[in-house]
């Protein structure tokens, strides 16, 4: 996960596949590295993954939960 930018609910949350860095936090999830920026670690503590079909039929990642507001 990295940060994004803030948004009026909280961070904004984006997903990439990258090399970790220096400002990572480098976890095993479900047997799966994931390395996340340390700034917005709480935010993401109680987030899942999930695959969902989005309204033009195809598939896509979304993050579900969270500790940020929504406006």
């Amino acid at each position: 996960c990295c940060f994004l930018r803030y948004g009026m609910g909280g961070p904004r949350i984006g997903l990439a596949l990258e090399e970790p860095t220096e400002e990572d936090v480098t976890q095993k999830i479900n047997g799966i590295s994931v390395s996340i920026e340390k700034q917005i670690l709480p935010y993401v503590e109680n987030v899942t993954l999930d695959m969902e079909t989005g309204i033009d039929g195809k598939p896509g990642l979304v993050m579900i939960g969270g500790s940020g507001s929504n406006c």
